[in-house]
């Protein structure tokens, strides 16, 4: 009774404005009938979601949920079907923010979200083998060939969640980056990262604090499984990553924009370089008011590492970016056959980065914001009106990425404000 009185009072505003499909979830709840009154909560997150409807609200009391009973063996699943779904965690009286923990011990994620127009709000979760939170199209439904059609996740929402201790399965001690999460089925090298938008597009992640995974937030179109071999999904474009704290990330990088799949770029022969949104890339992101410190790899990251992808026409804006083992800012274009052309760095602050060195590059000193192409010209790039302190190098460039939008920055007691470098030679073949 007292459990039940409990959970009433927890509920009883949300009760009024929630109509009845709202379900309930409480650590003094039980696993049975529809949790649709407070006094009649869930005990897991997973038997409310067994029970939702496609526009059901699940609201989750105080508590730390181990989830090892659910039904689908212990992950937070928000399947296809569940279109407009809200998944938030509610607060007592007085209560902390993210006192509501999904400890996914054990656990691929502690939320898989594949389903569209979903809201994620308020959780903190932590310790998943993989990605914390995973916002992903079914992988039933990925493009097996070539010329199979993209599939897409569309309108989520993953907001003021606390993300951290996740990207358990990395092994630290791996000497090949891409074996070091082996049981990741597209990131073998980092294990997901704390948040991750897979194939995901017109969604929004705000207000987070993502601290102390492998790395921070992600956003990619496709992944790297071992041994390298590309995976496709389809585009992650137009989505917003606001004002959330990325830091602590301590072998990867804050906020991460990387195509991952092979056809977002017309990779060889008279098109090359012709960007194929309609089937992939990372493109037309806003990346605005973020700090990212602290991190193991790049603070803020757009890159492309094998033919036939494509980053371009990303905006990164009023971030504070400080601290990083590598560049505060970072434009990684590796192969042929790539586009990262059109992408926008304005207003931001960025300290001395570059800390641990930039060996792809061959960049070695701190750097604010490194611009690097193997390969190919780099047009459109706008460095503009960002504040870039305490580094030897202010930007550091390869030639091949154009310098006519660098401008009306604002150097302060740097070694040398812009360094210009000759893209490497082309590898000899023997």
């Amino acid at each position: 009774m007292l459990a039940a009185f409990a959970a009433s009072m927890l509920f009883a505003g949300a009760a009024s404005a929630w109509s009845h499909s709202t379900l309930y979830v409480s650590a003094g709840g039980t696993d049975s009938g529809n949790c649709r009154t407070p006094s009649h909560a869930c005990a897991t997150i997973g038997y409310a979601l067994s029970r939702a409807s496609a526009g059901s609200t699940v609201l989750v009391g105080p508590g730390t949920y181990v989830e090892s009973a659910n039904p689908g063996g212990g992950a937070n699943v928000i399947p296809p079907n569940l279109t407009g779904l809200t998944l938030a965690a509610t607060r007592g009286w007085g209560a902390p923010r993210g006192d509501t923990v999904i400890d996914a011990t054990g656990k691929p994620n502690g939320i898989l979200d594949q389903a569209n127009n979903t809201t994620i709000s308020g959780f903190t979760v932590e310790n998943a083998n993989l990605e914390g939170i995973l916002v992903e199209p079914p992988p039933s439904s990925w493009p097996a060939t070539p010329t199979a059609s993209p599939v897409n996740v569309t309108g989520v929402t993953v907001e003021r969640n606390v993300v951290t201790h996740n990207d358990r399965a990395y092994d630290t001690t791996a000497k090949n980056p891409f074996l070091a999460c082996l049981s990741s089925p597209t990131d073998s090298d980092d294990c997901g990262e704390g948040i991750h938008l897979l194939g995901t597009s017109y969604s929004r992640v705000v207000g987070n604090q993502v601290t102390n995974n492998v790395g921070g937030i992600l956003v990619s179109d496709g992944g790297l499984p071992a041994p390298t071999n590309p995976t496709s999904v389809g585009p992650a474009a137009h989505n917003v990553i606001a004002f959330n704290t990325s830091s602590d990330n301590a072998f990867d990088c804050g906020v991460t924009l990387p195509s991952h799949d092979p056809r977002a770029v017309v990779a060889s022969g008279p098109n090359a370089g012709k960007p194929q949104p309609q089937l992939a890339g990372v493109y037309d992101n806003l990346v605005l008011g973020n700090v990212s410190t602290d991190n193991g790899g790049a603070g803020l990251l757009d890159a492309t590492p094998y033919p036939g992808t494509g980053a371009y026409d990303n905006t990164f804006v009023r971030n504070f970016v400080t601290g990083n083992g590598e560049g505060g800012f970072q434009l990684h274009s590796h192969a042929p056959g790539q586009d990262v052309d059109g992408n926008r760095v304005i207003g931001n602050f960025f300290g001395t980065n570059n800390t641990a060195g930039d060996t792809d590059s061959g960049d070695l000193k701190t750097t604010a914001i490194i611009l690097f192409s193997a390969v190919i010209p780099v047009n459109g790039t706008d460095v503009v009106g960002n504040v870039i302190a305490n580094n030897a190098y202010g930007i550091w460039r390869t030639t091949n990425v154009a310098a006519d939008g660098i401008r009306g920055n604002l150097f302060l007691n740097n070694g040398t404000d812009v360094f210009s470098t000759p893209p490497p030679p082309p590898p000899s073949t023997p």
